[in-house]
């Protein structure tokens, strides 16, 4: 298969001690690139040290995210995201969006927006695409997506709302990204897979969350990128369609929409 993560977290403490065997781990397993987003400025900085860490052993393997969580609006300090989306293996801003479901009484609600909305206009600044985090949030994201016209280029990152949701971002030209947790039995998700053209599908790990069955129920402990087959596979199965066609398309998706080389592996 042609792999690809789209999403995961190398920078995270999980991966603290061994995010070098774990990108090695993956390439031999045949993923051909990852993209480690960041979660705040910290996080995004660490995620630009090590990509350019794991690119010095296997070249044009890692690419870079940088942006803040909905959750942490604590955290703003937007001006070092800023200067972090210069660097050219930044290929993305976010993830940022909304995120109801750790914030269930909305008492954020307005600073989550305002973050949300910093990020969409620094992506369109500077021409890269957005990943958008949206939790228990489908109608507030709406609104505000809807306040930027302009914006083209953007995926719904470990996408688990509905159909519905799924076509309005489908026909507002935008992508969708699934991971492990489509594995575990969701109908609402495969419910939105089977409505989502492959041109619009892209992959993801979330690494080290959302172990894909049957890996979770072997006893894996932490998800990693080479996972990302599992979910292509769930996705083949759902569509009934070839699993090694699917993940081409899925990869070509991918490399499009991050303007990624296509070489290094």
């Amino acid at each position: 298969m042609d792999l690809i993560d789209t999403h995961c977290h190398l920078n995270f403490k999980s991966f603290k001690s061994d995010f070098f065997e774990v990108a090695k781990r993956s390439h031999d397993h045949g993923v051909k690139k990852i993209i480690i987003v960041g979660s705040d400025p910290n996080t995004s900085a660490d995620a630009l040290e090590i990509s350019k860490k794991i690119n010095k052993l296997i070249s044009c393997f890692a690419f870079v995210s940088v942006g803040i969580h909905a959750i942490h609006t604590d955290r703003v300090e937007f001006e070092k995201i800023e200067k972090l989306a210069e660097d050219p293996e930044v290929v993305a801003i976010g993830e940022s969006g909304l995120d109801f479901y750790h914030d269930k009484g909305h008492k954020t609600e307005n600073e989550q927006i305002e973050l949300f909305k910093k990020h969409i206009e620094l992506a369109l600044k500077i021409d890269k695409p957005l990943i958008i985090h949206n939790r228990e949030a489908d109608e507030k994201v709406r609104e505000v997506v809807g306040e930027f016209p302009k914006l083209k280029q953007a995926v719904f990152h470990c996408f688990s709302t509905d159909h519905h949701m799924a076509t309005w971002a489908i026909e507002h030209g935008f992508y969708l990204s699934f991971t492990g947790n489509i594995t575990y039995g969701n109908k609402k998700i495969k419910k939105a897979i089977e409505r989502t053209p492959i041109e619009r599908i892209m992959v993801e790990t979330d690494a080290p969350y959302n172990i894909p069955e049957p890996l979770r129920s072997q006893g894996i402990k932490r998800c990693e990128p080479y996972m990302t087959s599992e979910v292509i596979k769930k996705i083949a199965l759902i569509k009934g369609l070839d699993a090694n066609e699917l993940s081409k398309q899925i990869y070509q998706n991918s490399v499009e929409f991050f303007v990624l080389p296509r070489y290094g592996f």
